[in-house]
C-alpha cells in the first residue's frame, strides 16, 4: 500500500513555520512588549505578527524570514501605538496655557476657555493621525524626538518634521475661525 506524504513532507512549509515561530516567538513577545505599554496586548499583537507572516508570500519573496517577520511587527506595533492614541481627548498645551493665563488676568471667562479647548480640539481632529500623533508625544506627554520617534516606528527627524507641520496647520484652522 502506497503511502500518501505528509503535508510537511509535501511543502516543507508547516514544519518551516514551525521551525521559524520556535525560533522567533520569545524574541518577538520581548520587542513588542518593550514597545507598548498596555502589556495584556502583547498576546494578541504577536498573533497578529504571525498571521501576517502566513499571509504573505513569505516562502518565495523572502530570504531572512526572522527579519521579515520583524518587519512585520515594527509595523503592528506602530498601528497598536497610533490606535492607543486615537480615542485621547487632545488639545494643545501651548495654547491653552495661553488662554488660562489670559482668563486669569480677567480677560476671559470659563466659556471662554472651554470654547477655546473644543476649537482646539476639532483643529486636532482634522490633522493627519502621524502629525496629531507627533504632536501630542512631544508636547503633550514631554517626550523628546527620539523618544516618540521610538513609540511611532519612525525617524526622528520625521517627528519633528511631523510637529513642525502640525503646528503650522493647527495655527491656520485656529486662525480661519478666528
Amino acid at each position: 500500500m502506497e503511502r500518501l506524504p505528509t503535508k510537511a513532507e509535501n511543502s516543507g512549509v508547516p514544519a518551516a513555520l514551525e521551525d521559524i515561530f520556535r525560533r522567533c516567538s520569545p524574541d518577538l513577545r520581548r520587542y513588542v512588549q518593550k514597545r507598548l505599554r498596555r502589556a495584556g496586548d502583547v498576546a494578541d499583537l504577536t498573533q497578529e505578527i504571525f498571521e501576517r507572516f502566513i499571509r504573505g508570500d513569505w516562502q518565495a519573496r523572502v530570504r531572512n524570514p526572522a527579519a521579515y517577520l520583524f518587519g512585520i511587527a515594527s509595523n503592528v506595533v506602530a498601528d497598536a501605538r497610533m490606535a492607543e492614541h486615537r480615542n485621547v481627548v487632545t488639545y494643545d498645551s501651548e495654547a491653552f496655557q495661553a488662554a488660562s493665563e489670559s482668563a486669569s488676568a480677567g480677560t476671559t471667562t470659563d466659556a471662554d476657555t472651554v470654547a477655546l479647548q473644543e476649537e482646539l480640539t476639532r483643529a486636532l481632529e482634522q490633522l493627519p493621525e502621524v502629525h496629531r500623533v507627533a504632536l501630542l508625544l512631544t508636547k503633550r506627554d514631554g517626550l523628546s524626538s527620539k523618544e516618540a520617534a521610538q513609540r511611532m516606528g519612525t525617524t526622528e527627524g520625521s517627528v519633528r518634521v511631523y510637529v513642525c507641520e502640525a503646528r503650522a496647520r493647527l495655527k491656520t484652522l485656529l486662525k480661519q475661525r478666528s
